[in-house]
């Protein structure tokens, strides 16, 4: 069995004028928030081997926070984790990392809405409420998706 992690960015600043979507940061309390989150779901047993984000800003400091919370693993940007990604298309991407993966690992992928609340009812027919830093759960068992659990952000922080 592999575990696939869906986590959306912390809370990060509202736009400023002239301000790209992506370059948009956590703030000080998306920070705080993220870190013990990041820190919970690890106590929650889930290690990250490997892990996966859209290149904004928030995603990317989203996953220095787990990153921090877990020790250092292997980590790409990926552009089709974008807000506007396709689940059709990442599911097919996913498939052929299960194909590769070793039994027991976990990959983490951290990303935006609606993309992820797409992602997770493509792959599992269920509807998640994904907040700000907030974790699906999903198994790769014989070749199929499998809904495991969510967990809030204050399930997380605990």
């Amino acid at each position: 069995m592999t575990t696939l992690l869906l986590i959306r960015h912390g809370i990060a600043e509202d736009p400023l004028p002239g301000q790209k979507d992506s370059d948009r940061a956590l703030t000080e309390d998306g920070w705080t928030k993220t870190r013990a989150a990041m820190q919970g779901l690890v106590a929650h047993g889930y290690q990250p081997s490997r892990g996966f984000n859209s290149p904004y800003r928030r995603a990317a400091e989203t996953m220095t926070c787990l990153q921090e919370a877990a020790g250092a693993f292997p980590m790409e940007t990926r552009v089709d984790l974008m807000p506007d990604g396709r689940p059709d298309q990442v599911d097919l991407w996913l498939r052929g990392l299960m194909a590769e993966a070793r039994r027991g690992d976990v990959l983490a992928l951290i990303s935006h809405q609606p993309f992820l609340s797409s992602l997770a009812f493509h792959l599992t027919s269920r509807h998640v409420d994904m907040k700000k830093a907030s974790c699906t759960v999903i198994r790769w068992e014989e070749g199929t998706w499998h809904f495991e659990r969510h967990l809030s952000p204050a399930e997380l922080r605990g």
